[in-house]
Order: C-alpha cells, then sequence, then structure tokens
C-alpha cells in the first residue's frame, strides 16, 4: 500500500497519480480509479475526475502493467530447481521475490530470470477471454507475461511452474482453466473452533471484492465460485497448522477463506491475522509477512502427458515459527 499526500492546488486524482508514477499512463489511473482500488482520506473513489483538496490522502497499490516479452532483460538470478526439462522449470520461490516486472520491481523478478534460463524470448500469448472457469490472475493465472501460467505473493515460498516454450505455457495454462492442476499451500494460523478436528473440511463459500475496501476480497452471495480444503496438521491452544488445498483460484481464497473460518494467517493484518504474538516462553514475537508456503504441486507434462509432482522443503523461517508457536514438529 502506498500513501501520498496531495499538496498546494485541485489536481484530478488520476492526473495527480500520473504525475507522481511518470511509467504508468494516466488512462491506466483513471481505469484504477474507476474500478474503487483508490481510497482517497480512507474512501473507496469510484468515479473519474475527483478533485483533491491540498492535505488529502491518497492510497493505493499501484497497477500491474504487462511489459512486452521483448522489453524484458534477461537476468542471470539463481533459483531453488524442483523439475527442469526443455518444456518446463519449476522452481522454490523464495520470499520476497516479485514474479513479474511491474512499477517499482523493473527487475530481479522470477520473469527476468526465466528469460536468463531459456536465453531465447519466449512472446507472451493472449489472454483468453475471461470465465467463469478461468482462474483468477491476482493470485493463481497469470495471462500475459512470458512463461508465466499461475502467481505466487511476493511473500508466498514455494513451487511455482514456469513455461519455457508458448506451447507449454497454452497447455499447461488450459490445466489450470480444468482445475487438473493440484495445489497444496501450507499455512500457520490461529486456532479457531471452526477448523476441522479430524479429517478435512470443504470450504464451499463464493468470494468478490469487499463493496467497500477495494483492495480486499470477502466470502458473500453472488460472488465467484470458490473452493478450499483444509486439513489440520498440526494445534495448539491458540495456532494451527493446516494444508490447504486450492480447488480453484480466486484472488486471496487461502486468506479469504481461512479469515471466514476466523482462522486468519499469521502475519497477515489485511484479514485480520496477527502481526506480532508471544513464543512460547511469553517473549514477543515479529511475524513479518504472511505464513504461506506453496508446499507442492502436481501438473501433467506438456508434451509427454506424465503427472509431474513437485514438493517445496518447508523453509528454515516457516519451521522456525511453528517452533517458537509451539507447535509440534512436522
Amino acid at each position: 500500500m502506498i500513501s501520498l499526500r496531495a499538496e498546494d492546488g485541485a489536481p484530478r486524482l488520476d492526473r495527480f497519480l500520473a504525475d507522481r508514477f511518470p511509467e504508468i499512463p494516466r488512462a491506466r489511473w483513471d481505469v484504477h480509479v474507476r474500478t474503487g482500488e483508490i481510497k482517497v482520506n480512507g474512501q473507496a473513489v469510484t468515479k473519474g475526475g475527483v478533485r483533491l483538496r491540498p492535505g488529502d490522502l491518497v492510497e493505493t497499490e499501484l497497477p500491474l502493467i504487462a511489459v512486452p516479452a521483448a522489453h524484458l532483460e534477461a537476468e542471470a538470478i539463481e533459483l531453488p530447481t524442483l523439475y527442469e526439462d526443455s518444456q518446463l522449470w519449476i522452481v522454490d520461490k523464495p520470499a520476497g521475490m516479485v514474479v513479474h516486472p511491474g512499477p517499482g520491481h523493473s527487475g530481479g523478478t522470477i520473469v527476468n530470470a526465466l528469460l536468463h534460463r531459456i536465453q531465447t524470448p519466449v512472446a507472451a500469448p493472449l489472454a483468453p477471454e475471461e470465465s467463469e472457469d478461468v482462474e483468477e490472475p491476482a493470485e493463481e493465472v497469470a495471462l500475459g507475461w512470458p512463461g508465466l501460467v499461475h502467481r505466487l505473493d511476493r511473500y508466498t515460498t514455494g513451487c511455482l511452474c514456469l513455461a519455457k516454450t508458448a506451447e507449454a505455457q497454452r497447455a499447461i495454462q488450459e490445466q489450470f482453466k480444468a482445475r487438473t492442476v493440484e495445489k497444496r499451500y501450507l499455512a500457520l494460523v490461529r486456532h479457531s473452533p471452526k477448523l476441522p478436528q479430524l479429517g478435512s473440511l470443504l470450504i464451499d463459500e463464493p468470494i468478490a471484492r469487499h463493496k467497500r475496501d477495494r483492495l480486499r476480497m470477502v466470502v458473500a452471495a453472488g460472488g465467484r465460485p470458490a473452493q478450499t480444503r483444509i486439513r489440520v496438521l498440526a494445534r495448539t491452544t491458540s495456532m494451527a497448522l493446516v494444508e490447504c488445498e486450492l480447488l480453484t483460484g480466486r484472488t486471496h481464497q487461502i486468506r479469504v477463506h481461512l479469515a471466514h473460518l476466523r482462522a486468519p494467517l499469521m502475519g497477515d493484518p489485511l484479514y485480520g491475522g496477527p502481526g506480532r504474538w508471544k513464543d512460547v516462553d511469553g517473549q514477543a514475537l515479529l511475524i513479518p509477512h504472511p505464513a504461506l508456503h506453496a508446499w507442492k504441486l502436481s501438473v501433467d507434462h506438456p508434451v509427454t502427458g506424465l503427472r509431474i509432482d513437485a514438493e517445496a522443503p518447508i523453509p528454515d523461517p516457516f519451521r522456525a515459527l511453528a517452533a517458537a508457536l509451539g507447535l509440534p514438529e512436522f
């Protein structure tokens, strides 16, 4: 989230943002305004042409803008490899690494690393028309970027599948559309009596954008269908380690469904997850970002059709946090 203060004068909101971020066209900011993704003094703005007053507080996330493949630079970035051949590269994404370039992140991304790995630029395919069966672009499917077939948030670690050819990219995207890709995550959450005691629990709750806070999603009637299967692996009286299987891929799906169970992700204040907690010794514990790890991913090879099962080792910081919270070894 970026916070800006309007100064003297009364500029239009879209022009004010375009002046601050000249790499983003004013027309793109106008769309960002009209979709309610910008707040002025804490209130979402949904109309174009809004004029600011001196001292107004503007809050926004930078919009994502695809960059043509020809303008992307290949960078020699080493990433842990879980699987690789001439068609696919499945990596263990580290926390803090951005998946693709955008405002504020012109390089050092997964896409830059992929272009160096394959040496030959791969043109990004055109995005198909969105339908109820296509995964949401914000978290699970990345359309319009060379090599990407899905995405992970900046601080989410674990399995990320990349395509080395345009044909492989289209084939894997079709698997996401058909929901044949298996995705399992590990999450550290606040304990809730709504979590399953034994076995698993299927959360089948539609997800829509929050009416007032356009940066958040919420369980709501009339939203897009969303299904997550939850299984508790370990628990204490206050914390739990859960496995989340994504059966669909809506924006913020795991975070929203866990919050719906009153078991928000540790380190996720957007959905009510504490960023500070006490460890088993009563010492203050800082949780700098959501505790979410893309643990396992299974996909059919785009050429041979054989099933590929990838598993990303649980990061040491994740294990250390679980131990500090008193959860059993896993």
